[in-house]
């Protein structure tokens, strides 16, 4: 592989006139180098393709913007990068979705309670956080503007 000398953007043309190499080369030197995290893709349809390259392997996020942008039709632009390990799941980004506290990140949590599966959870980890109120509060604020599951009865 070709070393990576400074990290930046570039285009398709632009990494292979840096490089010396033709385009389709440069093609796929990118796509190993997305492989093993180097780089980042963002644009392409109309625009053009721009190609971030990183020094070293960059770790995907998975946790609170992933969960929200995934199932609530109001998509957040992350803030922080927030990676996970282990199991993070809709209950965990209704907590963090609070936490954060922001108008704008409970509005596109309040979509999350269609996905809640374990309402013990969710309140275990309430009550580990301090936060069964604003739980409950949330909840009934989401069940006014939308179809949500129903809370079991002994939560309430």
């Amino acid at each position: 592989m070709h070393n990576i000398m400074n990290a930046g953007t570039y285009t398709i043309e632009r990494f292979a006139d840096e490089r010396g190499i033709s385009r389709q080369s440069a093609l796929n030197l990118l796509s190993t180098m997305k492989k093993k995290g180097l780089a980042t893709v963002r644009g392409g349809g109309r625009e053009k393709r721009l190609y971030a390259i990183f020094d070293r392997p960059q770790e995907k996020t998975n946790g609170f913007y992933d969960m929200v942008n995934k199932y609530s039709p109001e998509k957040l632009r992350p803030r922080f990068a927030h990676h996970v390990r282990g199991r993070y799941t809709v209950e965990h980004a209704i907590i963090d979705g609070i936490r954060i506290g922001d108008a704008r990140t409970k509005e596109a949590t309040m979509h999350l309670f269609l996905r809640v599966t374990d309402w013990t959870r969710l309140f275990a980890l309430a009550k580990k956080h301090d936060l069964k109120v604003e739980v409950i509060e949330l909840y009934q604020k989401a069940r006014m503007l939308m179809r949500t599951k129903r809370m079991p009865r002994r939560y309430t």
